[in-house]
């Protein structure tokens, strides 16, 4: 049986037709994505400036006078403005930095993938084009916290002494349930979920989806709290989320060189929020957290010879914003056990 003519063309219309709705949408959606970030540059003015670290900007923001100065790295998904209350308190005692991530606050996104040692060499990249000199002390929370394991190891001639904040471990992806931390995404999906994220991102379709943040047009009214909120929300940001390549930055952590005999302070969260009835994943969530308090974390304070944990017991997870004073007081305890110990080599030092 012949196919008829008519019915071939008609095929071949759908198929042209269809082909050009296509074509009409994705070019409206990268329009529509581009009319957003225009407009996002203008509600979110930029804190910070833009620095070239080769083809593309990170954005790092600075105050204060001294040295060393105190870097500051978020949490995965942060930007670097979650540092903006404590920043301040540090710059009166010495140069405080912090910085966006590629892909965060006001950065540009960078290539895949972005693994901790990726992470480190923008860094590294970033404070010396910022003519930032070394060394320095390295304040993390959480991805940041390890970061800054994998800097250290990287850049040891860098690294003067950190604080890590409730720091990721690779202990957790062994040791915590699995309800917790959900499954990996084989490898080698890795690189096509990351592509996936990326183009949701060019066409608009993030944008849609992500949740709208009102800013107050007045901006002394906007608190810290609406400001991050509100760059967690823009497209660039949702598209670093689909970066898979964490267990990698857990190996080059568990790789990396220790802290010596440079100060390191360790702080761990210590609030377990049990409901009164609870069930057995809030059991097994519970004793995990004992194990991390206890065992995990102590390993982190057993990387340097100067290095001690502080158990913050009126904190959860987010101890930059739940405890401020203790980062600070933290930060400021390293500061000096630097400035003691670089003065105390001076003294030391033969004269000829």
């Amino acid at each position: 049986m012949t196919e008829r003519p008519g019915l071939r063309r008609r095929l071949g219309l759908v198929t042209k037709m269809l082909g050009a709705a296509t074509l009409v949408t994705l070019i409206a959606g990268v329009v529509y994505e581009h009319v957003g970030q225009r407009r996002d540059r203008r509600r979110l003015p930029q804190i910070g400036r833009s620095v070239d670290i080769g083809g593309r900007s990170l954005n790092i923001y600075c105050s204060g006078e001294g040295r060393p100065a105190v870097i500051f790295d978020s949490g995965n998904g942060d930007p670097g403005y979650v540092w903006a209350d404590i920043q301040p308190e540090i710059a009166k005692l010495t140069r405080a930095c912090w910085f966006d991530r590629a892909g965060e606050g006001w950065s540009d996104m960078g290539p895949f993938p972005r693994t901790s040692a990726a992470m480190s060499t923008d860094l590294h990249k970033l404070l010396h084009r910022a003519g930032i000199p070394a060394p320095y002390i390295l304040v993390g929370h959480s991805l940041g916290g390890m970061n800054i394991r994998v800097y250290n190891g990287m850049y040891p001639s860098d690294v003067a002494g950190a604080v890590l904040v409730d720091a990721a471990h690779g202990d957790e992806a062994a040791r915590a349930p699995a309800f917790m931390l959900g499954r990996s995404p084989p490898r080698r999906w890795w690189h096509s979920i990351w592509i996936a994220g990326q183009t949701a991102r060019a066409t608009g379709l993030l944008r849609l989806m992500l949740p709208p943040t009102t800013l107050p047009a007045d901006s002394t009214k906007r608190t810290r709290e609406l400001i991050v909120r509100a760059l967690r929300n823009q497209p660039a940001a949702a598209a670093t989320q689909f970066d898979a390549s964490l267990p990698e930055s857990y190996s080059q952590a568990e790789r990396a060189a220790d802290f010596g005999d440079r100060p390191l302070i360790i702080l761990t969260r210590g609030k377990i929020d049990l409901p009164t009835s609870p069930s057995e994943e809030d059991r097994a969530g519970a004793a995990y957290e004992l194990v991390w308090q206890h065992e995990i974390q102590p390993k982190l304070a057993r990387l340097s010879t100067h290095g001690r944990q502080i158990i913050v017991e009126k904190s959860g997870h987010e101890i930059h914003e739940e405890a401020p004073e203790v980062v600070v007081n933290a930060v400021r305890e390293v500061l000096a056990d630097v400035r003691r110990q670089s003065s105390s080599s001076r003294v030391d030092m033969p004269k000829h």
